[in-house]
């Protein structure tokens, strides 16, 4: 019984095809590999296989075969064959780290940066936020975990951002 199965799922234009196409989409070349997996896969279970289509839900069961397949990244099929789309710059400035020119833009920037922050109007809490943010590079959950959650990071976000957008508005 499974057999049958399996050669009209390998047949061109059958149910099972036009269902591995769609959910397979844009990545119809791999088609060939899934139905091998599957395959693989059904005749290890032969049992529990031959008693779904006994029990006449085989086409709900093959269609959740073929979506872990396709999107768990757990499944066979998925470790050796789906190729993650990877985006191609054309022109990428590589950046030099050596490059003393580099260096004294990013520290005038910086300077910039800590001549506004003097003048710009805060209190006490936001300047020790900013300070824990901008001058030690901590992130909003390790500032919140290190004073022992007496605030949450959704306050030290917005506290952090009110400061980045005093000083982008200063900057223009």
């Amino acid at each position: 019984m499974i057999h049958k199965i399996l050669e009209e799922i390998a047949t061109p234009n059958s149910i099972y095809d036009e269902i591995i196409e769609n959910i397979l989409r844009p990545n119809t070349h791999l088609k060939p590999e899934l139905i091998s997996e599957l395959a693989i896969s059904f005749l290890e279970n032969q049992i529990k296989v031959n008693e779904v289509i006994k029990q006449g839900y085989f086409l709900y069961y093959f269609i959740r075969a073929v979506k872990n397949n396709v999107h768990s990244n757990t499944s066979p099929f998925y470790k050796n064959n789906i190729v993650k789309d990877h985006i191609f710059y054309e022109n990428v400035e590589i950046i030099d780290e050596d490059d003393i020119q580099l260096k004294i833009e990013k520290e005038e920037k910086y300077q910039l940066i800590d001549k506004i922050y003097t003048r710009i109007p805060k209190t006490y809490f936001q300047e020790f936020l900013w300070h824990e943010y901008y001058t030690k590079g901590k992130t909003y959950r390790e500032i919140a975990n290190e004073n022992g959650n007496t605030f949450s990071y959704c306050l030290v976000f917005h506290e952090v951002k009110k400061i980045k957008d005093e000083l982008k508005k200063s900057l223009t």
